[in-house]
């Protein structure tokens, strides 16, 4: 059964690539007892570490094997040294039993030793951490492989380089004047959500980018030449690898308590001060040299172009911990990070700018601004002769002073007393532009004497673009909330306000009659109530939320709050009435000019279809929505703005995986051309979770494969849960996934994604949505024992008490009582625990199987929109993802946990029969012989984690039944084999890289 896995080559059997498949462990263990050498020019010698691994025989390149081999190594002794040898030989056991096919339910009888759960956790975390260890070794190959391409000997640009984008779109004909146009129309905003499913502590996560820098201070060749290290650094990496993965160790892996709102934002910032502060520079760079290599001597202007969003303490719908206090707090921090960025920024700017105007002039203008500093700001007469020939460091000086006393205002607005202290305002900055003003007049003074390398190349230039794109706001905070509260606050208010005397509940209207009031109060410049008025407490919270957001825009920054996103949106009501709400607060006010009213408007009103109902409907709502007179006049206040939201992970869970990615595709094409036809400028913002189940997948891909006429170069997207920290964590890998976002998004803006769709095609994919959304619900909603399945067969009520999110699991008030009731995050979650996947691809099968199994026609044009459809090679190449990383045997033991025992061989075999069809269908699709085989890299580290994985998984279902048996008895050990679950659910999660 091993033949099948052995690649010959065309000139000889050198190149054999491999012979042992990493998923046999009964093999791998006696080829760690013959001690079994390489093949050819392999070396599959297995590791002696922790657990005897041979990375090589999944097919990995060679500087990853050593990587793998080394960290498992160290972990090996670290583990000795910590815990004994005793747990060494407990994982390699387990490791063992997993290949032989053993019953998790005799788990416990066949390692009896695992019967304490104070033994089976240290175990169990053992686990967790060399999946983490395997993740970083990953992550440092990516850098790695990344920066070979950098240096293409042939000297063409790197594969989805910006580089590559201008050339492509030069070559294709676009002039320097339609490329100026094209990148002025280009807003791409990632958006940092409030759904960090990150399993890992800010702690564990520190400790783990350490370990990637020692592996790459390892890595490096004894000729390199390394200014920063002592000549030994190789020797002293191999310590520090140990000593922090001894401290790795012996840090909790898991929060002893819930993580709070405070803790989200902490974690979210952590990753805007110290990644994308710098990355997105580099990007303004890459954009100048291409566009001067491209078109040279052209002159271009090159926006701020990246502008990152959060919704960490700003999202309200279902998490009771977002305040109106903790969003204000959530603000403050924001301004104090980036006022700390800046200070430090200007303070090595300081040292760095010394130019003597004994040596070169400075600019009148220079000269000037600094006699205005001087009378605002007085400096010893020491400080001002330090810098008497030095009017660039002089410059920095002001500004350093100009920053810090914005800074000092915090505490005054912290403290609720506004920006009243006026005893520290004169000095400081009033807004982040007058601090670009300044650095400018420092650029165009070096720009003018000789210094252009200087004033555009470096420390200033980078200075200039973060402060154009952060601001003193860092990143724009969203609100969000949920369209049901906000009726609940109008049924009080309405009723105060007198407009409601019949006894009727605002809430009770028809849709119709609710648009006519909300229509009504929006053009009456009145208030409904007093601003002193005290309601319910949850009425003042509705209107609270609007206070702090023109508070901040007021004495923070325009641009700290400027959206208002309203989840699950149905109506044209669900809009207006935040609205209303916002003109409570003044944020919405009526004036008069020349005798005509207007209206003044500072929110984004954004509406969110989340469901697959509302996305059909979606553009007939808008085009409604654009008639309506109250909203006309908002628009124009907004410049005729529009953001629309598109919710992944709702659709996915109401209609399956098929269904939804069409539902949302032919949403944007609807969406595109009822925008256009109202004269309206659209931005989509595309709510993706981190998994294929829930819109996850190569951001870069799913931008070139929107529909033709839809995408204008405005984007949001959404970045959450574990994908924040994997994309974030490394600047290079921050870098890179950035810039095949921007590669996209100038191709797509320029329309050169050659996305001609065939007329067929729509017609095609209609047809495959509607029957694989029918089968979907056939499983999950309309089969009445389907509940009882999956609360059996996933670890789901679990997950529930893992401290991973301050929003809870369950909407409010709901219990483990329904599928309505659950997340989208919990529901992916568990199934990728459960080795499943099945919201990646089920129903996928039996779409595909119908409609090929028609006629030959009808398969070759599945094949056809495979090589010619971006939309579709996306779809499918990322089902195929989620099929390969799904692990059927595994997910048996799942099923059979389920009782009746009958119930979970049912559904169990009808997900099998989907699977096999998908599988079958995808591979005739595609060509390929075996899927991922055009992805051969993601592929291998599947194979290598399978075997590695299968262990936690068994273990996972033993504690899941023994769990059962202590509820039960009231044993006191419980809280401590809960422990050992939850553990056992943050290993899989690290395995699979997945939190849903």
């Amino acid at each position: 059964r091993w033949i099948p896995d052995i690649y010959l080559g065309n000139d000889d059997f050198a190149t054999v690539t491999t012979v042992l498949k990493a998923g046999n462990a009964i093999f791998l263990q006696l080829a760690h007892v013959l001690s079994i050498e390489g093949i050819g020019n392999r070396n599959l010698k297995i590791d002696t570490g922790f657990l005897p691994l041979a990375p090589a025989g999944a097919g990995l390149s060679e500087p990853l094997c050593r990587d793998i081999l080394l960290l498992n190594r160290t972990l090996g002794e670290v583990l000795c040294e910590q815990e004994g040898p005793e747990l060494v030989n407990l994982a390699r056991r387990l490791f063992a039993g997993a290949a032989d096919g053993g019953d998790p339910a005799t788990l416990f009888e066949r390692i009896p030793e695992i019967n304490d759960p104070a033994r089976l956790q240290p175990l169990v975390r053992a686990y967790t951490i060399l999946f983490q260890l395997i993740n970083t070794a990953e992550q440092k190959e990516i850098v790695r492989v990344n920066r070979l391409r950098q240096e293409r000997s042939d000297g063409s640009a790197r594969p989805e380089s910006i580089s590559e984008a201008l050339f492509r779109l030069r070559d294709s004909g676009a002039g320097a004047e339609q490329l100026q146009d094209l990148l002025l129309r280009v807003e791409i905003c990632p958006t940092l959500t409030a759904h960090p499913t990150e399993a890992r502590r800010r702690a564990v996560l520190n400790k783990l980018e350490g370990i990637a820098t020692a592996l790459a201070d390892a890595d490096m060749p004894l000729e390199s030449i390394r200014l920063d290290s002592p000549p030994n650094s190789a020797a002293r990496a191999s310590r520090e690898l140990k000593r922090i993965l001894t401290a790795l160790w012996q840090t909790d892996e898991m929060r002893a308590n819930a993580i709070s709102v405070s803790d989200e934002a902490r974690n979210i910032l952590y990753f805007l001060e110290h990644t994308i502060f710098d990355v997105v520079p580099w990007l303004h760079d890459d954009i100048n040299s291409a566009l001067q290599a491209a078109w040279p001597g052209v002159g271009f202007r090159i926006p701020a172009f990246v502008k990152y969003r959060s919704w960490v303490g700003g999202d309200r719908d279902g998490n009771p911990n977002v305040t109106p206090e903790v969003t204000w707090q959530t603000l403050l921090l924001h301004r104090e990070i980036a006022l700390e960025v800046y200070l430090t920024r200007v303070a090595a700017l300081r040292r760095d700018l010394t130019q003597s105007i004994r040596k070169v002039p400075a600019s009148p203008e220079l000269m000037a601004s600094l006699e205005d500093d001087a009378k605002a700001i007085p400096l010893s007469e020491d400080r001002l002769s330090r810098y008497t020939l030095e009017p660039y460091a002089l410059k920095l000086v002001y500004i350093y002073r100009k920053l810090a006393a914005t800074q000092q205002q915090l505490s005054a607005l912290a403290g609720g007393s506004g920006v009243q202290a006026t005893g520290v305002q004169r000095p400081a900055y009033s807004s982040s532009g007058e601090l670009v003003a300044d650095l400018k007049i420092l650029q165009d003074s070096l720009r003018n004497h000789n210094a252009a390398i200087i004033a555009d190349e470096g420390p200033l230039q980078r200075l200039i673009v973060q402060a154009e794109t952060f601001g003193f706001h860092l990143a724009t905070l969203d609100i969000r909330q949920h369209s049901d509260e906000h009726a609940k606050a109008l049924d009080e208010l309405f009723q105060e306000s007198g407009i409601l005397t019949s006894g009727r509940k605002y809430s009770a209207f028809t849709e119709a009659e609710k648009i006519k009031l909300l229509t009504y109060e929006l053009s009456c410049a009145r208030p409904l109530v007093p601003r002193d008025w005290q309601g319910s407490a949850d009425a003042r919270r509705a209107l609270e939320v609007f206070d702090v957001i023109r508070r901040a825009r007021r004495e923070l920054s325009p641009e700290s709050v400027n959206t208002y996103v309203i989840s699950m949106t149905h109506g044209i009501s669900d809009v207006l009435e935040p609205l209303l709400l916002a003109k409570e607060a003044g944020l919405l006010r009526w004036g008069t000019e020349n005798g005509r009213r207007y209206l003044e408007s500072e929110l984004d009103i954004v509406p969110l279809f989340e469901t697959i109902d509302d996305l059909n409907g979606c553009d007939s709502l808008m085009r409604r929505l654009f008639a309506n007179p109250a909203y006309k006049l908002h628009l124009e206040a907004r410049g005729r703005f529009q953001e629309i939201m598109l919710g992944y992970s709702d659709s996915s869970k109401d209609g399956g995986y098929l269904a939804a990615n069409w539902a949302l595709h032919d949403t944007q094409a609807r969406l595109a051309a009822v925008c256009r036809k109202a004269g309206v400028s659209l931005r989509l913002f595309h709510g993706r979770g981190g998994t294929v189940g829930r819109g996850g997948g190569r951001a870069n891909r799913a931008i070139l494969s929107q529909p033709a006429g839809s995408f204008d170069g405005k984007i949001r997207f959404t970045e959450q849960g574990e994908v924040v920290s994997f994309r974030y964590s490394m600047t290079p890998i921050a870098y890179r996934h950035l810039e095949q976002i921007v590669n996209a998004v100038l191709i797509a803006a320029e329309g050169k994604t050659n996305d001609a769709e065939n007329r067929r095609w729509p017609a095609c994919m209609r047809t495959l949505a509607e029957t694989s959304r029918e089968a979907y619900r056939e499983l999950v909603y309309d089969d009445p024992e389907f509940w009882r399945f999956y609360t059996q067969a996933t670890p789901v009520a679990h997950i529930s008490r893992m401290p991973i999110a301050s929003r809870p699991v369950f909407r409010p008030g709901k219990v483990l009582s329904g599928l309505e009731e659950i997340r989208a995050i919990p529901w992916v979650f568990a199934w990728v625990q459960s080795r499943y996947m099945l919201p990646g691809w089920y129903g996928m099968g039996a779409a595909l199987h119908g409609f090929a199994k028609k006629s030959a026609a009808n398969r070759e044009l599945l094949r056809q929109m495979y090589a010619s459809w971006p939309f579709f090679k996306t779809v499918i190449d990322n089902a195929q993802l989620e099929l390969v990383r799904a692990h059927i045997p595994t997910a048996e033991w799942y099923s059979s946990r389920v009782r009746p025992a009958r119930l979970g061989k049912r559904i169990h075999q009808k997900i099998v029969e989907d699977f096999d069809l998908s599988r079958k269908l995808v591979l005739a699709i595609t060509g390929q012989e075996a899927l991922l085989d055009n992805s051969r890299v993601v592929r291998q580290t599947v194979d290598l984690r399978n075997p590695i994985v299968a262990p936690l998984n068994r273990l996972q279902v033993a504690l899941m039944a023994k769990w059962d048996e202590v509820a039960a008895h009231n044993d006191p050990q419980a809280p401590a084999w809960r422990e050992a679950i939850l553990m056992s659910i943050a290993g899989v999660a690290a395995a699979m890289q997945s939190t849903g």
